[in-house]
């Protein structure tokens, strides 16, 4: 299994514009062979005394192997929406394999 970690900073007053293109892509990819799951996640606006969250939004996705994802991602509709991205947020994504797994099941 793969990890996508796609650390997000949302400009100010475009959080609305960004959640609706993560929707309109994750509809697009959780139809793409090899995807397992997505969560999205915000930052809490109460945080740990003296820190501060270095991103705004982060998306971890589950896919069942590098080519899965990189053929989701050479979707023509997913190339299309990830420029709106820049409109909006900055992003840094990467993948990573999982080594541990304790879900607490």
């Amino acid at each position: 299994m793969l990890v996508l970690i796609n650390p997000f900073t949302v400009f100010d007053g475009e959080e609305d514009a960004f959640l609706a293109l993560w929707d309109q892509t994750n509809a697009i990819l959780r139809t793409a062979p090899g995807y397992i799951s997505a969560r999205l996640v915000r930052a809490a606006d109460h945080q740990a005394p003296g820190h501060q969250a270095p991103f705004t939004h982060i998306n971890v996705a589950e896919w069942q192997s590098l080519e899965t994802y990189k053929a989701a991602l050479a979707n023509p509709a997913v190339r299309k929406l990830a420029g709106e991205y820049l409109k909006v947020c900055t992003f840094d994504p990467a993948v990573y394999d999982v080594i541990r797994d304790d879900r607490g099941t």
